[in-house]
């Protein structure tokens, strides 16, 4: 815990959404004169047992800092999931300890005019946050997102992003998929140097990329993204 005690908190579930085959949402209560504040890309930490504090994981709210009666996480089911298995056994009404929200690589207003997002599965949870804050404040900034899943089936919200590139021009996306569907028109195999290139704003002063997936992807894309002439401090983990 840093050397620091954490602050244990129970937030009681008010509803699951169903996202994908193994993906859900879960909708917490805020109780009226809580304090939540938050940036877009910072966490809060869940612990199965408020008694074991070194058994916990990090999940970025994917609502937005001004929502004020709740707060939502998305959450994906692995197989040896301490925590997401947990979670997908937890039903409306449970509560749920966590402590935060924690401050994360996260997107403020004003630090760049261009930014890309890579994301590789539940990667995506930090730039969900980013993306509903900026288009729906209007802040002017250009977007693009890279996202890479083993299937289409797989992307969380892909909805939701195809919405928003028909009606915002400052927000591209672009889909990278393991196994491709027949007449699948984006990107199959793995997000390589060219892609990034390609799909990102160019590098410069006031361009951020912020990276999320597996941390060893997230290393080896933070390197490429040097050597395609990104600085080291304009690529960010959230």
């Amino acid at each position: 815990m840093s050397g620091q005690k954490a602050n244990i908190t129970p937030y009681r579930i008010i509803d699951v959404v169903y996202l994908t085959h193994d993906t859900n949402l879960f909708r917490f209560e805020l109780p009226e004169n809580t304090s939540f504040d938050f940036l877009p890309g910072d966490h809060v930490k869940i612990y199965p047992d408020k008694n074991q504090l070194l058994d916990f994981r990090p999940y970025t709210p994917t609502s937005t800092p001004d929502t004020r009666d709740h707060f939502e996480l998305t959450i994906k089911r692995y197989t040896d999931g301490l925590v997401s298995g947990f979670m997908h056994d937890r039903k409306y009404g449970d509560e749920i300890w966590m402590s935060g929200p924690h401050e994360g690589g996260h997107f403020e207003e004003g630090m760049a005019s261009r930014v890309g997002m890579v994301a590789g599965g539940t990667g995506i949870t930090p730039m969900i946050s980013m993306i509903r804050t900026i288009l729906k404040l209007g802040i002017d900034v250009d977007l693009s997102l890279l996202f890479a899943n083993k299937t289409i089936d797989d992307i969380i919200l892909k909805d939701e992003f195809d919405r928003y590139a028909d009606q915002y021009d400052n927000f591209k996306r672009y889909y990278i998929v393991t196994k491709a569907p027949d007449g699948w028109e984006m990107g199959v195999g793995r997000i390589d140097p060219e892609q990034m290139k390609n799909r990102l704003p160019e590098a410069s002063d006031d361009t951020v990329i912020f990276v999320c997936g597996p941390p060893m992807m997230q290393l080896d894309l933070k390197k490429k993204l040097i050597e395609i002439g990104h600085a080291k401090e304009k690529v960010i983990f959230p």
